[in-house]
């Protein structure tokens, strides 16, 4: 006798408190979404997502909070509002996922390549130092704290060379307000 590991999924059995907690805190009503696939289809980013913008509207649907906090697109998703454009019901998915990033960072519950997170702090830390981001700076850090000390040089000279990547960037004039934000947010203070 073979075991039924099938179990199928009833929908009057589904935890909605993860999307009621997106509907009080975030305003979005991810029950809107039409499942039509313009948010992925749209994403810049989503070849290298684990989950796409789509499948995250999906696990919000679900509730299932720790796929959500340790997937990688959490921490690799632009913002670019790609997906809010193309969606016919306009759902916030960045929103969404700064919401859960949020959560995930308060939490401790790490990525599922921990690389990605360290690319993230990565970039947030020389936000806060300049107020934007220094490809250079991003790239050094994100490296020495990877342990590959050595891994882009190749490249990064040859970027130097081709005027791409330099080596001293200005800052913005309103640092001191980029840095308030960050006091203000709350991975800003246990971040990097």
């Amino acid at each position: 006798m073979v075991p039924n590991t099938y179990n199928p999924l009833c929908l009057n059995r589904i935890d909605d408190s993860l999307m009621k907690e997106i509907w009080r805190n975030c305003g979005i009503d991810v029950e809107l979404c039409l499942e039509c696939g313009k948010c992925s289809g749209g994403c810049p980013n989503g070849h290298v997502f684990d989950y796409t913008p789509r499948k995250i509207v999906q696990l919000v649907k679900l509730g299932d909070k720790q796929t959500l906090m340790t997937m990688d697109a959490l921490w690799i998703c632009l913002s670019c509002q790609a997906c809010v454009d193309r969606c016919p019901s306009g759902i916030d998915i960045p929103a969404i996922l700064d919401y859960m990033r949020e959560k995930a960072w308060r939490s401790g519950a790490k990525a599922s390549r921990p690389l990605v997170r360290l690319f993230h702090e990565s970039v947030l830390s020389s936000i806060r130092e300049r107020g934007r981001v220094s490809e250079l700076d991003v790239a050094l850090k994100y490296n020495w704290k990877a342990g590959q000390y050595v891994k882009d040089a190749r490249l990064g000279l040859r970027m130097l060379l081709k005027g791409k990547l330099r080596l001293f960037r200005k800052g913005v004039k309103q640092r001191e307000e980029i840095r308030q934000l960050f006091e203000k947010s709350i991975i800003a203070k246990d971040g990097p």
